[in-house]
């Protein structure tokens, strides 16, 4: 083998190596004021026609653009919750309480989101 070739597969061994011993996080495990480039503007974007949609009526819509931003970013707390007030405003109380435990899986204890789950879950609870 020429020693070209050698070389670019030590350098391509060593491309692969570095990826592999590179974390993997997501939005809510990375430090503070880090995030993954595009999803948190995409999701942002999802979740506030979402909520546009949800003042119009527009259930269905708003659930499609939710679970958009859900597949775009899997542990974001702030869509399941809205996730879980859309199914509550539509009706769907046992759908709301789903999406409300597992928005609070994902937030931490102190977030002002828990209060927010909580309050939910209380209206999906009394139908």
């Amino acid at each position: 083998m020429s020693l070209i070739r050698i070389n670019s597969l030590v350098i391509l061994a060593l491309m692969l190596a570095a990826c592999a011993s590179e974390p993997r996080y997501n939005r809510y495990q990375l430090p503070a004021g880090q995030s993954q480039p595009g999803q948190q503007g995409a999701v942002a974007e999802l979740q506030r026609n979402a909520r546009q949609a949800l003042q119009r009526q527009a259930y269905q819509q708003a659930i499609d653009l939710l679970q958009r931003a859900i597949k775009i970013e899997p542990r974001n707390p702030h869509s399941w919750h809205y996730l879980a007030e859309t199914y509550w405003r539509s009706g769907d109380n046992l759908r709301c309480l789903e999406m409300v435990e597992r928005s609070r899986s994902y937030s931490s204890s102190a977030d002002d989101l828990e209060h927010a789950n909580q309050q939910l879950r209380e209206k999906c609870q009394q139908g």
